[in-house]
């Protein structure tokens, strides 16, 4: 099946009316899941680094009786929207979340809401893709007597898997990072028919229609930050703006390794939007003082590689990047595997050139067997243009494997596997963090008589479960110290 970057790819949603109305329709579901998806991605650029959320509440009867959609940060949520507009109808009624509700500072406003307006039942199309919040809201609803389904685990058919990567699509950004721990990176280009970006001067005013000019403006609105190499600061001029596109204004990023850049220049313009220099450490010092009377910031690197940018933006909260750089930039981002999908505009027009750019520049291949092939490939005319968009990666999985007891054994041979009261953890690094010891996050784990108590984090509930079972009088004293214990070196000390 063709997909796009955006659920607006999709077809208008089917309203099928069940012939019952005390039974779920199956189309019915998989319908208003693809318009909380829809409906969500109407925010997209304004609500990063969180997701996008979209809430739709049917009635028993099937009509729609309220919908809503996070607009931006700070804003009310989705779910309190959609009980909003729905009114006294929200009482037994059905929500349709694209994603499960969950905020990063804990917030339970989208919770409360349903349950307070007496939704009866939930359809979530996708848990959340942030581990520690993952599955918090599903327990939460459930808690409270509703009735949740997950696409894909509660509902599963070839026509939920399809709805379910709707709701998917509309969050690529955020699935990809908490995956990856990179941003989520889009590589742009327009060329001609017979692959050139650029005349063999280096001209390149306009090789795509205007049409296909706006679209990218729309990429850009949705996108966190646009980044460019020295060669096209200094053969383009540009402004990296979306000025035709709505959305917000996204970052501006130049990576320049000897930063062989002009004064003049469109990008040192910040009275819309700041621009960040990225370069190797140690070059041209006193152009980077000039860049920072600008108001520029310059960041360095001891080695200037993409991988490495793209972590150190990771870990700038940055969610989404857009790279419309030229070949010889996009070939080392592919290189170093930080780009996932490719938007490219192909125009009906040939200019040859032996020397005339091409998009992607040398990646070492000799036989057209290594050619990296797109994934989820999708065609759209725009204008006389032909926008051909593909994933260079997979989306990934974010479901955890909890390993076996023997698994478990092999990494730590001091866990007895035989004794039931022990709980087995990872006591490595793994890419989904929630089950290393040393994840940051809070979990919440049933006790003894079946309530869910609080912890700092893995490692504190790790080593507390030591002392379960241990017939002394400061058993007690002993778990309740390292649940209050604020710092995770002070748990070492109860090793062993």
């Amino acid at each position: 099946m063709a997909l796009s970057f955006a659920v607006a790819a999709y077809s208008s949603p089917i309203m099928c009316k069940p012939t019952n109305v005390n039974n779920h329709s199956h189309l019915q579901d998989l319908s208003y899941i693809r318009r909380a998806a829809q409906i969500s991605d109407k925010s997209a650029g304004y609500t990063s680094p969180h997701p996008n959320f979209g809430c739709v509440i049917a009635t028993q009867s099937g009509d729609v009786a309220g919908e809503g959609y996070l607009y931006a940060q700070g804003t009310k949520p989705a779910e309190v929207l959609a009980v909003e507009a729905a009114g006294e109808r929200s009482r037994g009624a059905t929500a349709y979340v694209n994603m499960e509700p969950g905020d990063c500072h804990g917030d339970h406003t989208a919770v409360s809401a349903l349950v307070q307006a007496g939704i009866t039942r939930a359809v979530i199309g996708m848990r959340h893709p942030l581990q520690h919040l993952r599955g918090n809201a599903i327990r939460a609803l459930r808690s409270q007597g509703l009735q949740v389904d997950v696409l894909g685990e509660d509902m599963q058919s070839k026509l939920v898997e399809e709805a379910r990567k709707a709701c998917l699509l509309v969050n690529l950004p955020l699935i990809y990072r908490a995956a990856s721990r990179v941003p989520f990176s889009v590589l742009k280009y327009a060329m001609t028919l017979d692959g050139k970006i650029a005349a063999s001067s280096g001209h390149a005013t306009w090789i795509s229609s205007k049409l296909s000019r706006n679209r990218v403006f729309e990429l850009r609105g949705r996108s966190d930050a646009v980044i460019v190499g020295g060669n096209t600061v200094r053969r383009d001029n540009p402004r990296l703006t979306a000025r035709h596109g709505g959305g917000h204004m996204p970052i501006r990023i130049v990576l320049s390794q000897t930063l062989d850049l002009p004064e003049e220049a469109n990008l040192w313009d910040l009275s819309d939007v700041s621009t960040v220099v990225v370069t190797q450490r140690g070059a041209r010092r006193s152009f980077q003082k000039f860049l920072a009377s600008k108001g520029v910031e310059v960041v360095e690197f001891d080695i200037l590689n993409p991988r490495d940018v793209m972590e150190y933006f990771h870990d700038r909260g940055y969610l989404s990047i857009l790279w419309e750089c030229g070949g010889t930039l996009a070939a080392s981002a592919i290189s170093s595997g930080v780009l996932h999908k490719v938007f490219a505009f192909v125009a009906p027009k040939i200019i040859g050139g032996k020397n005339a750019p091409s998009p992607v520049g040398e990646l070492g291949m000799v036989e057209m067997s290594q050619a990296l092939d797109l994934i989820d490939v999708f065609f759209e005319q725009i204008g006389p243009d032909m926008l051909i968009s593909g994933f260079l990666q997979p989306i990934p999985d974010l479901t955890p494997t909890i390993p076996s007891e023997d698994e478990t054994f092999a990494i730590d041979p001091t866990v007895t596997r035989f004794e039931s009261s022990i709980v087995f953890f990872y006591k490595t690094w793994d890419p989904y963090g929630a089950f290393s010891n040393f994840s940051p996050h809070p979990i919440q784990m049933p006790d003894e008589d079946g309530d869910y108590a609080t912890w700092l984090s893995v490692e504190h509930y790790y080593q507390a479960n030591k002392f379960i079972g241990v017939s002394n009088p400061l058993e007690q004293d002993c778990i309740e110290k390292i649940k209050s214990a604020k710092v995770q070196k002070k748990l070492l000390e109860w090793e062993g």
